[in-house]
């Protein structure tokens, strides 16, 4: 479909290449309505996504199964069941950040949750990808990019159209 061709196409213009190494293993943490567009939009040639943490139990059914729609599609269908269904499932985000396999984190929570919870995920040795907005406050925005100074850890905000060719295309042109 279209997004795959999106994808490649903002891959080529921004000049990435394929991956040399072992994928980044991830957690996912909130699997509601963000986090399940998010789950079914990852490139998993280059993440594998190891553990989903909601405090629901209906979302985390729906990280698995889906809505049955596009856009939320389910690790099942997305993956296959043989891969789905070893994907470590919490009612508590403290036990995934202190799952050692985890390197990195995606933060797709309420909004008023994305300080905490990333600068918890940074002191727990994760990088971090946190769905927009950062945070609620400019004050929880300064204490995020400290944790990540702090400990060394990438942190990243889901400003998807900074990484967009058509983004970047007007920019050129009004430059």
């Amino acid at each position: 479909g279209l997004g795959a061709a999106g994808t490649g196409l903002g891959a080529a213009y921004f000049g990435y290449e394929k991956l040399k190494g072992e994928r980044v293993r991830v957690g996912f943490i909130g699997s509601g309505d963000e986090g399940s567009v998010l789950l079914t939009q990852h490139p998993p040639e280059y993440m594998e996504i190891v553990a989903v943490a909601d405090i629901r139990p209906t979302n985390l059914i729906r990280a698995l199964h889906g809505d049955g729609n596009e856009d939320r599609v389910g690790l099942i269908k997305k993956l296959g069941e043989s891969t789905a269904t070893k994907i470590k499932l919490y009612d508590d985000y403290k036990a995934l950040l202190a799952d050692p396999k985890i390197e990195a984190v995606v933060i797709a929570t309420p909004l008023i949750s994305h300080h905490t919870l990333a600068i918890e995920a940074m002191k727990a040795g994760k990088h971090v990808l946190c769905e927009k907005l950062m945070a609620k406050t400019v004050k929880y925005c300064k204490d995020m990019i400290a944790a990540s100074k702090e400990t060394g850890k990438l942190l990243a905000i889901g400003h998807q159209r900074h990484y967009s060719v058509l983004y970047a295309n007007a920019y050129s042109i009004i430059k």
